[in-house]
């Protein structure tokens, strides 16, 4: 994942959030144009601010660093319903997507 993967969630938080970039700026204490600022790719992102926008817009960091950020919460919940069932039943579950 390169920086400007890592702006672009920035923006999918903040969105997914309902949060517009000033109102997360001064959430975090920084100036209103911060994250507008950030997102161009204008200034330096630090792993303290990134750690602060997630925690303001209330997004698991495990999930901005997956590989599918949109899709993360269904692969949760499937991967947990099928690590739940006993070890027959995955075998018939690869199976059935196999065919």
């Amino acid at each position: 994942m390169d920086i400007k993967e890592i702006l672009s969630r920035i923006g999918y938080v903040r969105n997914t959030a309902n949060l517009s970039a000033r109102e997360v700026s001064l959430r975090i204490g920084m100036s209103p144009q911060y994250v507008a600022q950030l997102e161009s790719g204008r200034i330096v992102l630090t792993v303290e601010k990134l750690l602060q926008i997630l925690e303001v817009c209330k997004f698991p960091i495990e999930r901005f660093f997956n590989a599918d950020i949109a899709d993360y919460n269904v692969n949760t919940e499937l991967n947990r319903l099928i690590e739940s069932l006993p070890t027959d039943k995955k075998k018939n579950i690869i199976e059935f997507i196999k065919k």
